[in-house]
């Protein structure tokens, strides 16, 4: 019998529960939700929100692992598609399986009803095309419970755990179902360790994905990379967090114990007024709960504001990538239609004693030219219509973004009711009158903030402390019997005081990608019966917080500004007379580029690059990385992702280095440096053409002649950019301090390609300097690190040198 990829069951037809027993620790491709109906700004956004949930609970509760992988998302989604639309045999869903490391796929859809919101789910095998379970959740009115504590995704986790047959403990399925804020210290400390060793698990797998991925320097292993590093990192944010919550809770537990053992010397008169209070507390807490309980807290409200950013910029990265596309199409035609123009039969009119006269030339010029003028127009105009047609779904993410800022500016109250802020008590302070307290706030499993303070006397008595030198013998013994049991109903948890606090978060400017600063201003403690507030206490708080991956939302400074702003040069250099080769040479180029090139002396051996004469070495090197701008002019292409006329250009491999280095000697009247016959590259050393450093002449020039660890500087802060201060990105050159011989960028930015080839290795070379991707040890002086030389990766650059004299 033939199968598609959705294929159901007859046993889940029927409405039976069939336990598929699914092993745990299995991969399962989390697929981006599809949508039936959404508006435009939440269609951009939520569906990456409930990915990440989905994924999440995965991972923490049905403990399977979830496999990070664009493309093979990509390829399921189009294989399902086919299934869908035609019966396909089993080989569809082996071929499906293929595609992916994962052996399951989870299919979610998000559906906007009429007054709510529906999420559903599709458990599939993806090496026979049969659905193992399926799920819906019920309606919910506001787009954040889908996703929320208890929410959409926390239902259908439970649904689908039940329907594969894996165990969920229950103290996770009253998580689930319910939230924590009701569990007993015991059950809190079981929860914490259940989380500890799944966290465990967590690193190790994402450990394993790093070493996988680091393997392969493909574009799209680079970017699942990040996403990894960043999940990793924010794991790690939790383990601390979890790890500091078992401490406060073993140390409330050791209280509660001691607290447990004086209960025989208690008497009756005060356990039974103790435990009256406690009941009284405990009913009116659970009143009171329904009410305090936050489902989102201000970095809940972050993490949403954080999904809109992200699908906003993944929006511009679209439009931008489709704009790259635009951009190449239009470069293969001015080719093409330059060739049609140019070689042309002449006719006899152009010709003077049989061949073409200046003037022809000239006009055909003129009309290649205006070719190449009208092509622009119409990519720019492509490419404004690419925007355009975007731009509702961008506006309609804009303004919900900057409604979500205004949310976060408004103070938000925090309850101890609900499950993020915590409190614990410690011993009763007599100097102080009253019980020492620690609160931490807890918001997406990561602890956000702490403070220490005092629970006094009086909050609880309702009247002072006495005087202990004038208290009679019946007001110190009733002091003494109240403290006690006092501290009795604190250290056991009975919820006869809750807390609130208030806060609020202000988002940082655009050029400070994803910080917020919080503030911290009143906590207040509220006689849980009575419902009156008995301790404020003011804060002066604030704490600086930047969300991992940081999403950048300043307008992208793609290929179409590029083109302009050389169109618009171009025009500048024709009205100054300079003739047409020599305004498209230098339209690629940035105004100090621009201004080096005509200005030099000399500028064919120059070509607007500036080289620095090495002390006591017969050879000059280029102060800088090969910019993006003076690349493209020599080889007429620019492959690099971050684009700029000053950036350095990166994603280019060894080869493409050597091919360069031979051009730009061909174009300044020198012998070119190496003879290239396919892979096999052999280096000239009489030639006086340009040509890559070694990595002697490398990290002899790094050194600048000074005892530093990095290119001019004990501080790479100074001199290079690495992945603390890059903000995921290229820089434009020479923006640091140079070193002792004045070159630019030899710590970070960009690996530099070295000629050397590793011993034992017919295609390894070495490549110095670090790069803004990598950490600081990678950016010294006398680090080389090996790569094939056919790799092309957005770390990779180069910068070249000349021998001068033999």
């Amino acid at each position: 019998m033939k199968k598609t990829i959705l294929l159901v069951s007859a046993i889940l037809l029927a409405g039976f529960i069939y336990a598929q027993n699914i092993e745990k620790g299995v991969a399962v491709q989390v697929l981006t939700p599809e949508t039936v109906n959404l508006p435009a700004g939440d269609a951009a956004w939520l569906p990456g929100q409930i990915q990440d949930k989905v994924k999440s609970n995965v991972q923490d509760y049905l403990e399977l692992k979830t496999v990070v992988d664009s493309k093979a998302e990509a390829a399921v989604k189009k294989l399902q598609a086919e299934a869908e639309g035609s019966a396909r045999d089993e080989n569809t869903a082996i071929e499906l399986g293929k595609l992916t490391t994962a052996k399951y796929a989870l299919f979610t859809k998000i559906r906007k009803t009429a007054s709510g919101y529906v999420v559903s789910a599709d458990f599939t095998d993806l090496t026979t095309g049969v659905q193992k379970a399926s799920a819906t959740s019920k309606e919910y009115t506001q787009a954040s419970s889908l996703y929320g504590s208890t929410g959409a995704v926390d239902e259908i986790t439970l649904a689908l755990a039940g329907k594969l047959g894996i165990k969920i403990s229950d103290l996770n399925k009253n998580l689930l179902s319910t939230g924590s804020s009701s569990f007993s210290v015991d059950e809190q400390l079981e929860l914490a360790r259940q989380n500890e060793e799944q966290f465990r698990k967590l690193m190790a797998d994402y450990d394993a994905d790093l070493a996988r991925l680091s393997a392969s320097n493909d574009l799209s292993a680079v970017e699942s990379k990040k996403k990894i590093e960043a999940e990793k990192a924010l794991l790690e944010e939790k383990q601390n967090a979890e790890k500091k919550r078992q401490e406060d809770l073993r140390a409330q537990k050791e209280r509660a114990d001691a607290d447990a053992k004086l209960e025989a010397e208690r008497s009756i008169a005060l356990k039974t007024q103790r435990d009256k209070l406690a009941k009284e507390a405990a009913a009116k807490a659970a009143e009171v709960r329904k009410l305090k309980t936050e489902k989102q807290g201000v970095l809940g409200l972050i993490s949403t504001l954080e999904s809109k950013k992200k699908a906003l910029v993944e929006i511009r990265q679209g439009v931008e990538a489709r704009s790259v596309e635009l951009y190449t199409q239009m470069k293969e035609d001015e080719t093409e239609q330059a060739i049609k123009i140019l070689e042309a039969v002449w006719s006899s009119v152009e010709k003077k004693d049989g061949m073409p006269t200046e003037a022809a030339k000239q006009r055909r010029a003129n009309k290649v030219l205006s070719n190449n003028d009208a092509l622009l127009a119409k990519f720019i105009a492509d490419c404004e219509s690419v925007r355009q047609s975007t731009m509702a779904q961008q506006n309609a993410l804009l303004q919900s973004i900057d409604a979500d800022y205004k949310k976060l500016a408004a103070v938000k109250t925090v309850s101890s009711m609900g499950g993020e802020l915590k409190v614990s008590y410690g011993t009763y302070d007599g100097d102080k009158c009253g019980w020492n307290a620690y609160l931490s706030l807890y918001s997406d499993g990561i602890l956000l903030f702490q403070d220490t303070f005092i629970v006094k006397y009086e909050t609880l008595a309702g009247k002072a402390a006495p005087d202990m030198e004038k208290a009679s013998d019946a007001q110190l013994e009733e002091y003494i019997n109240n403290t006690d049991m006092y501290t009795s109903l604190l250290v056991r948890g009975d919820p006869i005081l809750y807390f609130e606090l208030d806060y609020n978060a202000i988002a940082a400017a655009k050029d400070k990608p994803s910080t917020y600063t919080f503030y911290f201003t009143k906590l207040r403690a509220i006689n849980t019966v009575s419902g009156k507030v008995v301790q404020t206490s003011t804060l002066n708080e604030k704490l600086v917080r930047e969300m991992k991956p940081a999403q950048d939302l300043r307008e992208i400074q793609g290929v179409v500004e590029v083109e302009k702003e050389k169109d618009k040069i171009i025009k500048e250099l024709k009205s100054k007379g300079k003739n047409i080769e020599e305004a498209e040479g230098v339209a690629n180029a940035d105004e100090s580029f621009v201004k080096s090139y005509y200005c030099a002396e000399d500028s064919k051996k120059h070509s607007g690059i500036e080289f620095a004469v090495i002390p006591n070495r017969e050879f000059v090197m280029s102060k800088t990385e090969i910019t993006q701008a003076v690349y493209e002019y020599v080889m007429g292409k620019n492959p690099s992702r971050f684009k700029g006329n000053s950036l350095p250009v990166e994603s280019v491999s060894w080869y493409d280095a050597v091919e360069f280095c031979n051009r730009l000697s061909k174009k300044a009247g020198l012998e070119p440096a190496y003879s290239i016959n396919g892979n096999n590259v052999e280096w000239n050393r009489d030639s006086d053409g340009y040509r890559l450093p070694t990595v002697d002449e490398w990290q002899y020039v790094a050194k600048g002649g000074q005892q530093f660890r990095y290119s001019g500087s004990g501080n790479l802060d100074e001199v290079g950019w690495y992945d603390k201060n890059s903000e995921e990105k290229t820089h434009p050159v020479a923006q640091k301090k140079p070193n002792g011989y004045g070159l630019y960028d030899m710590s970070g930015n960009v690996w530099e390609w070295c000629w050397d080839s590793y011993t034992g290795s017919r295609n390894e070379r070495y490549a110095c300097g670090g790069s803004w991707y990598y950490d600081a040890s990678n950016c010294e002086v006398g680090y080389k690190n090996r790569e094939y030389d056919y790799n092309r990766d957005v770390n990779l650059g180069f910068r070249i040198v000349r021998t001068v004299s033999k």
